[in-house]
């Protein structure tokens, strides 16, 4: 019973080992992509500004509505 509560604690620490491993690489690569991510969307958003600076009051409806939206959307990205 020993040996069999003592292998199944190895085999846990090896489990816990591997997915500490793997949720770092995990952290790292959405850390790296969210760093990517960034700079397209500072230029969308630079895009959409000066879109409706110079253009607003030209659009229709629907083109105001999604500048509107998307002037919401850029105050909860994190850039």
């Amino acid at each position: 019973m020993r040996r069999l509560n003592a292998e199944l604690e190895t085999r846990v620490r090896e489990r816990t080992a591997q997915l500490e491993t793997t949720n770092a690489e995990l952290e790292s690569f959405s850390h790296s992509v969210s760093h990517d991510l960034r700079a397209p969307l500072r230029g969308i958003a630079g895009f959409a500004e000066a879109l409706e600076e110079t253009s607003g009051a030209r659009l229709d409806e629907q083109g105001r509505g999604h500048l509107k939206r998307s002037a919401r959307r850029r105050n909860v990205w994190p850039c």
